[in-house]
């Protein structure tokens, strides 16, 4: 397994749910194993102080039997990046004068479909992503895959520079929104990969960057909730 390259120092206890890696682009030094004796549910369930909000999302939202039971991979978006979203809705709720909301309050179908930009079909370990270049998209392209609900992704490996030398270093894998600019992966919202190929019974886990904004596009998920909350009364 390919670890992936993790700079900021805070990441570095995402590290620590991962598994084993090879040793030419390992960062922080050690084996781990990287399989997991549960299914992705059963991960999410035992990480608490990681997931413990994404479970209760994931719950919600009616996808608990999928990911006990089919096989997928799984980019999972940290407690952080959910609890940001929400305090948006509640944010823009408070400038408008109205109660907070907890995340029972929007519809299930909602989370159902953003979830679903998270979920592809199968097992995909990192190195089965082709290689991607931000700044050369000409040259390294990546490929476009549909998600769970047809949302489509470029995924892809950024192989990054060495001491100088182009393309030895650690590769880091990216999700990139390419529908935004398919011509400019520069401009798009991309997040990237802080821990990769966690590997339960049922499939794969990637875990995402802590800094990612749910939905990938600013504003996309709060206009769903907002006009969700506001169509049932709430």
């Amino acid at each position: 397994m390919k670890q992936i390259l993790q700079w900021p120092l805070a990441l570095l206890c995402l590290v620590l749910l991962t598994q084993s890696c090879k040793k030419e682009y390992y960062v922080d030094g050690g084996v781990a194993n990287p399989n997991y004796n549960g299914t992705i549910y059963d991960y999410l369930t035992e990480k608490t102080m990681y997931f413990d909000t994404l479970r209760r999302v994931v719950e919600h939202a009616g996808l608990k039997d999928m990911l006990n039971s089919d096989t997928v991979t799984f980019f999972a978006p940290s407690d952080e990046v959910l609890r940001q979203v929400l305090n948006d809705v509640n944010g823009r709720r408070f400038a408008a004068r109205e109660d907070s909301v907890e995340f029972e309050d929007i519809d299930a179908s909602v989370w159902r479909e953003y979830l679903g930009r998270y979920i592809i079909k199968g097992k995909r370990l990192a190195g089965s992503f082709p290689r991607v270049s931000t700044s050369n998209i000409n040259a390294f392209p990546g490929i476009n895959y549909i998600m769970l609900d047809g949302y489509i992704l470029n995924i892809g490996l950024e192989y990054t520079n060495y001491n100088g030398v182009e393309a030895v270093g650690p590769r880091v894998l990216y999700l990139i929104d390419v529908a935004a600019d398919p011509t400019n992966y520069d401009n798009v919202p991309k997040v990237r990969v802080v821990s990769s190929d966690i590997q339960p019974k049922n499939g794969v886990v990637h875990v995402l960057s802590y800094s990612h904004i749910f939905g990938f596009r600013r504003g996309d998920f709060l206009r769903s909730a907002l006009d969700n909350l506001r169509a049932n009364g709430k």
